[in-house]
């Protein structure tokens, strides 16, 4: 069982689609087996229908046969309606009356419109034992001739006749036999019904009307339900008066079997087969007789087997069918689930594979209550959050060194429906200096999503006593605004920040946080001057101590200054455009020791080597080579960054700087630029892939010099020039050739018909097609 359990964990029977997939199998097979079941009954009801049908099948043939047999039995009162019959049947005539021939001329005519009157009847004859004549419906014969000669009976001879007694009985049914001799229909059998009376009167002479056997077996073979059905019809001495087979033997013998068995219905052999046995008695006007039914065990469940073949089959597509039908419907079931769970978990990264069963319901079950906390911490955070117009107005407001009127700023902010609570502001400055370490250890994405990063923590972090509000100057610096009830409230806050430092601190190697506080001041000017006195105090943190965090104070002492004379930057720029290396290097060392002895602050450190490397720039400039290297030499935005431990990495940088600059100062100038040659280079070359990338390493400079070179050269962009010097080749080839359109503009440097058919057009303001069928000249 445990290793059941382990398969169906393996096959992740826990997620919603296999879930899915035995829910519509399990409703298709509870479906499949309710309708295999329903066939089921329904063929076993059909079953013993059948048997039941046998029943009143008999109660209708017994009716049939009775209704033929007093319609036999009834022509004994039409012959009573002829008084030449009744004068036949009672009176003995004398043999020398010749009277007695008429009476029989006329009997025969009778005898022969009771044959007539029923397609059941060869004959009708009348046997008068004390004349020994034998009058029938085809004429009068003597007894001898008659039996042996014209209707000769096989088991009923002459000397049966003669000794015939009815035993009192008005109406008696022989058991069929066959007839030979000189009549139509020798070779058959018949059934003989004989009467001893005519019209009620008895004699001792017989009424015989001889029933046609095949058309009995006929009229039985007319009720049988199934094609190998067998029905028989015995006397009470059990004798087989007709049959829808040949009786014969073994026929007999089986329906003396069948007579012995008390019951009404059961099961026999007949020649090896298994029948169903159906008993029913009844009377053929005032006869009793014994109906029996066999049907072959075969003819009752051949058709219902195929039917039940047909079902089991059926069943089986079906549910295969359902199975499939199950997988797909699961899987458009599914398919909106598995979206919302793999939005959920996150597209971007790649999930590691795993077996491990996974159930999307404890998933999205667990999900939407992180994202019900979520928007619960969300609602509290932003209870202060401004909508981004007002957050965009309120920077402007800070950064803006025009003071605005406070009417002017309420004005604005009730446009935008909202309003401060408090009269008073306090503005911080958090900067984010990020170091070289996170640029190099984290992927692009990674370090564009670490300011929003830093923005949610700052949001999550904050204090709930006041309203307060972060607002995002740039990529790397916030503002907190603070609008306290009280100029003194401001301690919750001061925790705050120090909360942020401890927590940054961590991860000082990749990013250092800088926090300068203004005081607290009345009303939007306050606002403003707050926000002036945080840049101040953000001024003074400086990355050669660890204090992070400076507060604003109206009593600090000016601090010392840089040294760095007009002298001093005269010496350092002459000792450049001269390449005196050694020299420069020992000049500018002896300038940075004295500042360094000196112990001033961070940033005036910075500023200083600023200057150096503006003297730098200077002496590139003096010999036109300082824009073509301007990306390569560009310290500024790490010079007046944080991202700087101590005053030897910037030192170390600044020599590096400097080594640059003396390389590029003694290199001999470059050849001047050749507009022609650029010209034939591109005549030559503009269907192929150029780019300023690939010109600025030809032309050995940088692509944003090339690119301004250019311009100043050809007197456009490099890309409209390359674009026109396209257009104008494909125009010569759409009226000089009959090449295809997609040919064209390959062969110009095109790389799809869509952008070529759009900058034709802008070019000429027609389509190619258009212009080939204006301009190419008609044949």
């Amino acid at each position: 069982m445990r290793n059941i359990r382990h398969r169906w964990s393996r096959l992740g029977f826990r997620s919603i689609f296999f879930r899915l997939i035995v829910l519509f199998v399990s409703l298709s097979a509870f479906i499949q087996i309710a309708l295999f079941l329903s066939t089921s009954i329904s063929m076993n009801y059909i079953e013993a229908q059948l048997r039941t049908n046998y029943d009143r099948s008999l109660s209708n043939l017994s009716s049939t046969m009775n209704n033929l047999f007093d319609g036999i039995y009834q022509s004994n009162f039409l012959l009573a309606l002829d008084p030449n019959i009744l004068k036949v049947i009672t009176t003995q005539y004398p043999e020398d009356d010749i009277g007695k021939y008429a009476d029989y001329s006329q009997a025969v005519r009778s005898l022969s419109r009771i044959k007539a009157s029923s397609n059941y009847i060869d004959n009708a004859y009348i046997y008068k034992r004390d004349e020994s004549i034998i009058i029938s419906d085809n004429g009068t014969y003597e007894p001898e001739t008659f039996y042996e000669s014209v209707y000769r009976m096989e088991q009923y001879p002459l000397a049966f006749w003669q000794e015939y007694k009815s035993n009192h009985h008005l109406f008696t049914i022989l058991p069929p036999s066959v007839v030979s001799g000189s009549y139509s229909n020798r070779g058959e059998s018949t059934i003989s019904v004989v009467q001893t009376t005519v019209g009620g009167h008895y004699s001792n002479n017989l009424y015989v009307i001889n029933m046609k056997a095949e058309e009995v077996r006929n009229l039985l073979q007319s009720y049988m339900l199934t094609p190998n059905s067998l029905i028989m019809v015995a006397d009470t001495e059990g004798n087989l008066l007709a049959s829808t087979r040949t009786i014969d033997v073994p026929m007999q013998s089986f329906m003396d079997k069948l007579l012995m068995n008390p019951e009404t219905k059961f099961d026999a052999k007949l020649a090896g087969e298994n029948m169903h046995i159906i008993k029913y008695s009844t009377n053929f006007f005032f006869r009793d007789v014994t109906m029996v039914v066999a049907v072959p065990h075969t003819d009752l469940t051949s058709a219902l087997t195929k039917m039940k073949s047909w079902n089991i089959t059926i069943t089986g597509i079906l549910f295969l069918v359902s199975l499939l039908l199950s997988v797909l419907f699961s899987r458009r079931f599914y398919s909106p689930i598995r979206s919302l769970v793999q939005t959920l978990q996150g597209t971007g990264a790649k999930k590691e594979k795993s077996h491990t069963p996974f159930n999307e319901l404890e998933f999205l079950n667990t999900e939407i209550k992180r994202i019900l906390t979520d928007v619960d911490d969300l609602n509290r955070t932003l209870s202060y959050s401004l909508p981004i117009a007002t957050k965009h107005f309120l920077a402007k407001v800070l950064q803006s060194n025009f003071p605005y009127d406070d009417d002017v700023i309420d004005s604005y902010l009730n446009k935008l429906d909202f309003r401060f609570p408090n009269s008073y502001f306090q503005v911080s400055l958090i900067q984010c200096n990020f170091r070289k370490p996170f640029y190099d250890l984290y992927s692009e994405k990674f370090q564009n999503e670490a300011t929003d990063t830093i923005f949610r923590i700052l949001n999550a972090l904050l204090p709930q006593e006041h309203p307060v509000y972060i607002l995002e100057l740039d990529a790397h610096m916030f503002a907190v605004l603070i609008n306290p009830e009280t100029k003194d409230d401001f301690e919750a806050y001061a925790a705050y920040f120090e909360q942020i430092d401890r927590l940054f601190r961590q991860d000082e190697a990749e990013l250092r946080i800088h926090i300068g506080m203004g005081l607290v001041h009345e009303h939007y000017t306050g606002m403003q001057a707050s926000y002036v006195e945080a840049m101040k105090a953000l001024w003074q943190v400086s990355p050669l101590d660890s204090k992070r965090i400076v507060l604003y104070s109206e009593y600090e002492l000016d601090e010392a200054r840089y040294a760095l004379s007009r002298t001093d930057e005269k010496i350092l720029a002459n000792l450049l455009a001269a390449g005196k290396g050694d020299e420069f290097r020992e000049q500018l060392g002896g300038i940075i020791a004295a500042n360094t002895d000196r112990y001033i602050t961070g940033s005036n450190m910075k500023q200083l080597f600023v200057n150096l490397y503006l003297i730098g720039i200077q002496a590139l400039k003096s010999k036109n080579i300082a824009e073509e290297h301007e990306e390569e030499l560009d310290l500024t935005r790490f010079l007046l960054s944080a991202d700087v431990g101590s005053t030897g990495e910037l030192t170390e940088h600044l020599y590096s700087f400097f080594d640059r600059v003396l390389e590029l100062c003694e290199s001999p100038p470059a050849d001047a630029f050749n507009i022609k040659l650029f010209r034939a280079y591109l005549d030559n070359h503009y269907a192929e892939e150029i780019t300023l990338d690939i010109l600025a390493d030809k032309y050995n400079t940088t692509p944003k010099y090339m690119s301004r070179l250019l311009k100043k050269e050809l007197g456009t962009t490099f890309h409209k020039y390359l674009q026109e010097l396209r257009i104008n080749r494909a125009k010569e080839l759409l009226t000089s050739s009959s090449a295809p359109i997609h040919e064209i503009w390959e062969q110009v440097g095109f790389n799809n018909r869509n952008t070529f058919i759009r900058t034709f057009k802008n070019q000429e303001g027609i389509s190619p097609t258009d212009y080939r069928r204006c301009h190419r000249p008609s044949e």
